[in-house]
């Protein structure tokens, strides 16, 4: 690709990437307010409920010894007006065909406690006392529990029509990531292919200049039933890049944590690492917990403890700074490290650390860590924290 085509790739990944946060922060924020109505709204049908007892022990005060009846009247008078209003707000508010049909309910079994009741008022003036308290602790009681039998399922479909709404918002979160990853990945590929095949343009050039007489390079066919060949050129391999992609694309698709090991050994196959530990951050921000582990005996395993964030370790320098970290080996036999963060909007969740073969960290492990570490992001959470971390934190 010329220059100029790569420069506009460039731009677009930018601006792809800048609308994909900016969309991020707009999703949380659509979740946040989501989950305030779902519970403002629970609150709020959970108060209707304790007005239908209240409303039932007010009419329960007409026939009370030592009660005055016009007083629980009035009571009675203001519940049931109240209540009829905020069930026929909730009737009009709701998205849900079957909360609405459970309002009416109630709303129908309001109307008949009211026909109960004026009967009840009506005995009363007539001093007959027990046709009174027949209507009130019989009848008046049926109605009584129709309407909240009926709040009650309004409530669940209610809360089930705003959970479809949360989860509809998260899911087009999860789209609009995965196709902004699968950009990202095409684009990747693309500079990739580029800058290989100006090398092996420069590559055929240097040959040429070569004087004569030197044997030529012959291009080998491999045989039907060879193996794959895994020619390099200088930057990252083909297959490399194509195994990164389907890990990526399945890292997507996780729906089970137990998935996750499986995946972590094939990021070490891809990366072809000694060994690799997926950190997690606590939500007190104070430690780093080793999550999932791949390529190290139980015995080493089982050593492994939190880390520090503020500690002076290539791990913790990769999450303190959100940048990559490299280290080489003390000795050309002792292997090297790649720390990669694990960046969201909302900082920082852990970290991909990589213990690789040579000593020396190769830039394409280091591109394919970042690729991988991307998408390891949106399926590691933070940790809850141990109580003295939480004291640290707070200290």
């Amino acid at each position: 690709m010329k220059p100029r085509g790569l420069s506009i790739l460039l731009v677009l990944t930018l601006i792809i990437a800048g609308g994909t946060l900016g969309q991020n922060l707009r999703f949380d924020n659509a979740l946040a307010a989501e989950r305030e109505a779902s519970a403002a709204l629970g609150a709020r049908i959970g108060a209707l409920a304790r007005s239908v007892a209240d409303l039932r022990a007010a009419q329960a005060g007409y026939v009370a010894t030592g009660q005055d009846p016009e007083y629980w009247m009035a009571q009675v008078g203001v519940l049931a007006s109240r209540l009829e209003t905020e069930l026929s707000g909730l009737r009009d508010a709701t998205p849900s065909e079957d909360a609405r049909a459970q309002y009416v309910a109630a709303l129908a079994a309001l109307a008949d406690f009211n026909n109960i009741d004026d009967r009840a008022r009506s005995y009363l003036g007539d001093r007959q006392l027990f046709l009174a308290s027949d209507l009130v602790f019989m009848d008046s009681l049926q109605a009584t529990r129709e309407a909240g039998v009926a709040i009650d399922a309004a409530r669940v479909h209610d809360l089930q029509a705003v959970e479809l709404g949360v989860v509809r918002t998260a899911w087009m979160r999860f789209a609009m990531n995965a196709a902004a990853l699968v950009f990202a990945l095409i684009a990747a590929f693309v500079v990739v292919r580029s800058a290989a095949t100006s090398q092996a343009a420069g590559a055929e050039t240097a040959e040429e200049a070569e004087p004569a007489g030197e044997e030529p390079v012959r291009h080998v066919e491999a045989a039907d039933d060879a193996p794959p060949v895994v020619v390099r050129t200088g930057g990252i391999s083909r297959a490399s890049l194509d195994s990164a992609a389907e890990l990526c694309a399945d890292l997507a698709r996780v729906l089970d944590s137990r998935d996750l090991p499986a995946i972590v050994e094939r990021t070490a196959r891809i990366l072809d690492a000694r060994g690799v530990v997926l950190w997690a951050a606590d939500t007190a921000g104070a430690l780093l917990q080793p999550a999932l582990t791949h390529g190290y005996p139980d015995r080493v395993v089982r050593r492994l403890s939190s880390l520090q964030i503020d500690g002076d370790n290539v791990t913790a320098l990769a999450f303190r700074s959100l940048r990559p970290q490299t280290m080489n080996g003390a000795t050309d036999e002792a292997p090297g490290a790649v720390a990669v963060p694990l960046v969201t909007t909302s900082g920082c969740v852990g970290v991909l650390a990589v213990e690789t073969r040579g000593h020396r960290p190769q830039a394409e492990t280091l591109a394919l860590a970042r690729i991988i570490a991307a998408q390891f992001s949106t399926v590691i959470q933070p940790v809850p924290a141990s109580p003295d971390a939480r004291k640290s934190a707070e200290a």
